[in-house]
């Protein structure tokens, strides 16, 4: 088995874990749609954008964290390891990498 990447986008509402196949936004569109957010680049030139699992693609979110999942995790309850972790990093607890470096993650919020 292979480690897997999973995607997430930190809302004010909490984590959205994000469909795998991410797609390019414009870096303007992206300003213009999601003003002070802070997510991954795709190139150069635009931001990564993809669904909520089992969402609709008319409901994008930017991808603010990927989060390479051990294909034999211990599946350990989350602690200050995981809370604190590279956001980007290796997670295998049993949240799924959804709280995964969560604690040093902040996402602007609209004024």
């Amino acid at each position: 088995m292979q480690d897997k990447f999973l995607y997430f986008s930190d809302t004010e509402a909490g984590p959205v874990a994000l469909a795998p196949s991410c797609i390019p936004m414009p870096n303007a569109e992206f300003a213009a749609k999601f003003p002070g957010v802070k997510a991954l680049k795709f190139d150069s030139f635009a931001k990564r954008v993809a669904p909520a699992i089992g969402g609709s693609w008319k409901e994008l979110y930017p991808v603010t964290r990927v989060i390479r999942y051990k294909s034999c995790p211990s599946k350990h309850e989350c602690n200050g390891k995981c809370m604190g972790g590279n956001p980007n990093g290796t997670c295998e607890c049993q949240c799924g990498g959804k709280n995964h470096g969560r604690a040093g993650f902040t996402m602007l919020q609209n004024s």
